[in-house]
């Protein structure tokens, strides 16, 4: 038994097999509860829609020692690093695999606290796969999973354990107040709990002191304080629900952030925070900008090297080409070239085999025409050894781009965007890289027909004047925070448009045509096996979804037909 328990649901404690693009696949649908039972699928796999057994052995869980996670995710591993530091002991803090939380879960036990990403299912992915929740999501089926998990162990255990939510996905919460009370949660943390603000692995010490005291039952809002707490009442007369929120303000600069102490999944490490860009619809923005130094970066990747045998590392940034830079005196967003490669020195010096940055933007990439070559350079990549990055298509409407985001294209201008998106295809290509587009559908619910037929045409461009191009592209439906966290989600169940079903169907059509056949198998891990095994898995099941987007457009009636029938004679 523990006092303080950290764990995350399956979704999140995986390594999907090495395979970089799979952790994406906790978005699938898991289950259609509203699949008629008088049907040819209801009979051959009931509710489910992508089918357990596949999904299990995709998601394949991590290894434990005891219960004991030996690798979690980056930000339960800060939170972690910051209570040993801020003097609880070893035996009183555990991260425990989500199959064996009960065995560290008793009456001594404190607090339970769960890492959660995508708890309902209403990230951008999720929404898009899911038709806007009318399915339930793997990452809201196992997060529930967890919950109940715990509330059995809590109650066969005699504990008393208050259990928070913490993470980035926590806002979820407030859009599904009834979750709040069906897990019995004692408080949701709002912002990420380590690794994204509220920065709590600042002073972990000092919430979770607080916690355990009960100083967040009734505290005074008038006394000054780091922390808020606010109890929310949701609903109306008869149903109405209540939920405790915590906000925490803090900053804590790079000195103040713990070094991991233990493995972390992916090999994952953090080399900044904040981005500086500006996009109206990203709440990264709304963080001040702070660098590890090549130093601390070292630190940690060595922790995954030495206790969990890693020998390839992630390195989370929400850009990676602002690393060093000051966008208050850099207007332009000129990446810092020397900076960049003092850091991707200081990465491959620890040994690693495969590095590769979580996020980057494609005008930072192409701004400096010497810095894709020299990192490459430094860190191998090759025609054996791809380099992945994902980055903000977003749309093709140059509307909408210069509206939303015209800081993303720092230091060209927004009606440059069609050629800055070619340009950095080709300069990524060139040197190795593979950009995962993530695209924005109904951003801020102001895209037009004509903007996402836009959208459209520049990945037919791209497909016929680069060929041989490598590239994927997501659409995610638009969900609003950041600056626009006032706006209405984009509800894809009852809102999409033709064209924007266009967008989707053309976006498959590519990842399938090009992503799935050509050169999926090229990124990621070195496992050339469970590579190749993946890739015939995806390559049997890849043009599922665009015979299920002719249905629903044979179902929703001639419009989408037309457009469905345009694509394929158009821009296919």
């Amino acid at each position: 038994m523990a006092k303080i328990v950290l764990t995350a649901d399956r979704t999140l404690m995986s390594t999907y097999r090495g395979i970089s693009l799979a952790t994406f696949f906790g978005c699938a649908p898991a289950i259609d509860p509203h699949r008629p039972k008088d049907s040819f699928w209801y009979k051959i796999l009931k509710d489910q829609v992508t089918p357990k057994i596949l999904f299990d052995f995709i998601c394949n869980p991590i290894t434990h020692r005891n219960g004991v996670a030996t690798h979690a995710p980056y930000g339960l591993r800060k939170v972690e690093a910051a209570l040993l530091r801020d003097g609880y002991k070893r035996e009183e803090v555990v991260v425990a695999h989500p199959d064996y939380v009960d065995r560290f879960i008793g009456p001594e036990t404190e607090v339970v606290g769960t890492y959660e990403m995508d708890p309902l299912g209403m990230g951008p992915v999720t929404m898009t796969f899911t038709y806007g929740r009318k399915q339930t999501s793997y990452d809201e089926f196992y997060n529930r999973d967890l919950h109940m998990k715990i509330n059995a162990a809590k109650k066969k255990n005699g504990s008393h354990a208050k259990v928070i939510a913490g993470a980035s996905g926590t806002w979820q919460y407030n859009y599904d107040p009834k979750k709040i009370q069906e897990y019995g949660l004692y408080a949701v943390l709002e912002g990420e709990l380590g690794g994204i603000a509220p920065e709590i692995d600042g002073h972990a010490g000092e919430f979770f002191n607080k916690l355990i005291a009960g100083e967040f039952e009734n505290m005074n809002p008038f006394v000054k304080s780091d922390f808020k707490v606010e109890v929310k009442e949701f609903g109306k007369e008869g149903n109405k629900f209540h939920g405790r929120f915590i906000h925490y303000w803090d900053e804590p600069d790079v000195e103040s952030i713990p070094n991991i102490v233990e493995p972390s999944i992916h090999g994952m490490v953090e080399v900044m925070r904040g981005c500086g860009r500006g996009c109206k619809f990203c709440d990264v923005t709304l963080r001040p900008l702070r660098y590890y130094s090549p130093e601390k970066v070292k630190q940690e990747i060595e922790v995954n090297i030495k206790k969990g045998g890693q020998r390839n590392a992630w390195l989370h940034s929400d850009d990676i080409f602002v690393y060093g830079l000051d966008p208050r005196k850099t207007k332009n967003m000129a990446p810092n070239r020397e900076a960049l490669e003092e850091l991707f020195k200081a990465v491959m010096s620890c040994g690693i085999e495969h590095t590769n940055p979580t996020h980057g933007t494609l005008a930072g990439a192409i701004a400096d025409e010497k810095l894709l070559p020299n990192l490459s350079k430094i860190i191998k990549s090759g025609p054996n050894n791809k380099t992945g990055v994902q980055c903000g298509f977003e749309t093709g409407s140059l509307r909408l781009i210069g509206k939303y985001a015209d800081r993303k294209l720092s230091p060209y201008k927004p009606e440059e965007w069609h050629w800055v998106v070619k340009e950095g295809v080709k300069t990524l290509n060139e040197n190795h890289w593979i950009p995962a587009f993530t695209l924005i559908m109904g951003l801020d619910n102001a895209e037009t027909e004509e903007d996402a037929w836009e959208t459209i045409r520049l990945i037919n461009e791209l497909e016929r004047e680069q060929p041989e191009s490598q590239f994927t592209v997501t659409p995610l439906t638009f969900v609003p925070i950041g600056l626009l966290e006032k706006s209405e989600f984009f509800d894809i169940g009852n809102e999409l448009t033709a064209p924007q079903l266009g967008v989707m169907y053309k976006t498959w059509q590519h990842n399938f045509k090009y992503g799935i056949q050509k050169f999926m198998d090229k990124t990621g891990s070195n496992n050339t096996l469970k590579k190749k095994a993946f890739t015939g898995l995806a390559r049997t099941l890849g043009g599922v979804p665009l015979t299920a987007m002719e249905k629903y457009a044979r179902k929703k009636g001639q419009e989408h037909e037309r457009v469905i029938e345009t694509i394929k004679t158009k821009y296919w």
